[in-house]
């Protein structure tokens, strides 16, 4: 089971209790406070799903504190940061964060993911020496990663505070694919024990090997139902289903929408192109708008889109993952606020699926309470 509920119930934290403790705010939240320090944010590129646990997060964090200064480093694609960070923020080259090399969104390909990390651990030393003084030179007051730990490492080292958030981290993910070597995987695991405190969100890893640790609950943006607009836009009828496949910024997840046709049901795709899919292109709405517009969501067992339907009561269908470390925790969760079930394997089992989600009333939402106690955690670090 998970080792924090839909509550976010926090674990202990021997850094002063942070998680446990509602951050409570008047009806017009906290007064805004003026801000010139800066933080350096690691987001990995593995899919969006990284950027997407850090953006709400992020852009609260600036709300309190106008003129804090970002920077940014990722691989992933600026005007996909720049949609979802909510405000200005600067660019560095990312450390290296070999994450996972996938042949598709759900099947890793091992062989070269374990090539990735061989790469790395030679010379390990000296590439976190060498980042040290790359971050030193950007004099940040904190590092956030989410979840390199390559910068860790290197905020360790300079005497930079940092802080780790996340659901996972990527020594348990390497560990258990075989990927990297048990002496890579030890300085994975002390490169997130030297962070400050890791912040895990609901739902996550047990992580119990990492000490400075504090569960809070859900992190996700929360979309704008803007059903009719988007029903127009794609020149649908008001009363037509509206199933969205979405299988995050991985390549590949053309391989994994087969459909079947069904009346009265529309299927549009993020990123997925193909015979009876409308497109994501010919809208022009925010991803978490759009998710919170449709009736139901079709997806792989992964926390950004699964957090984000549970935020806006949207049913999901989501493709299973029996080899991915978190799916345990993740499945046991959507079942358990009652949002989530698995996409049967055959056409038929499908059709009978999404009837059943025709005539059943809609999930309630599940408050994204994480944003606020993540958010309550860094200010007391600033």
């Amino acid at each position: 089971m998970p080792s924090a509920g839909p509550g976010g119930r926090a674990e202990a934290d021997p850094t002063g209790g942070e998680g446990s403790t509602p951050v409570r705010e008047d009806q017009t939240g906290p007064r805004p406070v003026a801000d010139r320090r800066r933080i350096v944010v690691d987001i990995s590129g593995h899919g969006f799903g990284h950027a997407g646990q850090l953006a709400p997060i992020l852009v609260e964090l600036r709300r309190r504190r106008p003129g804090l200064r970002l920077v940014v480093r990722s691989t992933l694609p600026r005007e996909s940061l720049e949609a979802i960070l909510g405000g200005p923020f600067e660019r560095a080259e990312p450390p290296p964060d070999p994450c996972l090399v996938m042949h598709d969104p759900v099947h890793v390909d091992r062989a070269a993911t374990r090539a990735a990390y061989a790469a790395l651990e030679t010379g390990f030393e000296a590439l976190v020496e060498a980042e040290a003084e790359r971050l030193r030179a950007l004099a940040p007051d904190l590092l956030v990663a989410n979840i390199g730990f390559v910068g860790l490492a290197a905020a360790a080292r300079a005497g930079v505070p940092a802080v780790a958030i996340g659901s996972l981290n990527w020594a348990d993910i390497a560990a258990a694919y075989d990927v990297a070597s048990p002496a890579m995987v030890e300085r994975m695991r002390a490169a997130y024990r030297s962070a400050e405190l890791a912040v895990l969100l609901t739902p996550h890893l047990p992580t119990r090997w990492l000490e400075r640790r504090v569960s809070i609950g859900p992190v996700a943006r929360v979309g704008r139902p803007r059903r009719a607009e988007l029903r127009a836009a794609l020149g649908l009828a008001p009363d037509m289903l509206l199933g969205l496949v979405a299988f995050g910024g991985i390549d590949g997840a053309e391989r994994l929408a087969t459909l079947p046709a069904i009346d009265g049901v529309a299927w549009l795709a993020d990123r997925v192109e193909g015979p009876g899919m409308l497109s994501t292109r010919k809208v022009d709405l925010p991803f978490p708008d759009l998710l919170a517009s449709v009736d139901f969501v079709i997806t792989k067992t992964g926390y950004g889109t699964l957090a984000e339907a549970a935020a806006a009561g949207v049913p999901v269908l989501y493709r299973p993952r029996p080899d991915w470390p978190e799916a345990p925790w993740l499945e046991g969760w959507i079942r358990e606020v009652g949002i989530g079930r698995p996409l049967p394997p055959d056409p038929d089992g499908i059709v009978a699926l999404v009837e059943e989600l025709r005539a059943a009333p809609r999930p309630r939402p599940v408050p994204p309470t994480g944003v606020a106690e993540a958010v309550a955690i860094l200010e007391r670090r600033l």
